[in-house]
């Protein structure tokens, strides 16, 4: 099923940039290019609330990945503006993991300069590894570490998982699981080029209040969590869905 749904993703952005492509061409060459992905590395850091945080694990489950000529998107269609290079795979990654790791198809698509980038926010599908899809089973995210501010220490783990019934139709849940036009400024080129892209979680926390986990209960182990209804939840999701810092990407080549 999750591998349906990513198909689906795949196919709904090539027509509708195949359509938009009729109007506003970007006329370039053909190319296709290697493709990475992985993490900062970062662990620790301060949050804008104040809370000092400290992360054990983490795991994202990402794409596939659209790279548009639009500087400004739609955000409550599926697609929208014109579509240049895509990455068709999914890959779960460890932000905490510096290590760039390939995408097995890489991008393809043609040159031109892309503004912004569609990334899907969907369950991990069958070629992830077994441990991967362990942890996420139908969530998107996990997140586990400690946060510390003045005298208040929150251990926490959770995993952020999209609410397939807040879909309407006018946001369908093709809209809700994706990360809507985070911006980049990508020139691609005819010539030899790979594709990069890091994951910074320190912004997911920008609006976290770790102290609203303390009105809930620890589990056995002294570990505070928290539901896909809570605000806690949503701030977090906010965060991973952040247009700006989150996705860091570069082109390295002529």
């Amino acid at each position: 099923m999750n591998r349906l749904a990513i198909a689906a993703l795949a196919a709904g952005a090539l027509v509708t940039g195949a359509l938009v492509g009729c109007n506003a061409s970007t006329g370039g060459a053909l190319i296709k290019l290697p493709m990475s992905v992985g993490g900062t590395g970062t662990s620790t850091f301060t949050t804008p609330l104040g809370w000092t945080v400290t992360l054990r694990a983490a795991r994202i489950a990402l794409g596939p990945w659209y790279f548009n000529v639009n500087k400004q998107p739609s955000t409550t269609t599926a697609q929208s503006g014109v579509v240049i290079i895509q990455a068709t795979e999914q890959r779960v990654v460890d932000p905490l993991d510096a290590t760039l790791v390939p995408l097995t198809g890489g991008a393809d698509g043609e040159s031109g300069e892309a503004f912004t980038v569609d990334i899907g926010l969907l369950p991990p599908d069958d070629r992830q590894s077994d441990a991967d899809r362990g942890l996420l089973g139908s969530s998107q995210a996990y997140v586990e570490g400690t946060a510390i501010k003045g005298a208040a220490t929150v251990p926490f783990a959770g995993f952020v998982q999209i609410d397939s019934s807040l879909a309407t139709p006018q946001v369908p849940l093709q809209v809700l699981q994706r990360v809507s036009g985070a911006s980049v400024d990508l020139t691609f080129v005819s010539s030899e080029q790979q594709l990069m892209m890091r994951v910074d979680p320190t912004h997911w926390f920008d609006r976290t209040d770790f102290g609203q986990l303390l009105s809930g209960q620890p589990s056995d182990a002294g570990v505070y969590t928290w539901t896909n209804t809570s605000s806690f939840h949503s701030n977090l999701l906010t965060g991973i869905k952040s247009l700006e810092g989150v996705y860091l990407f570069t082109l390295e080549g002529p």
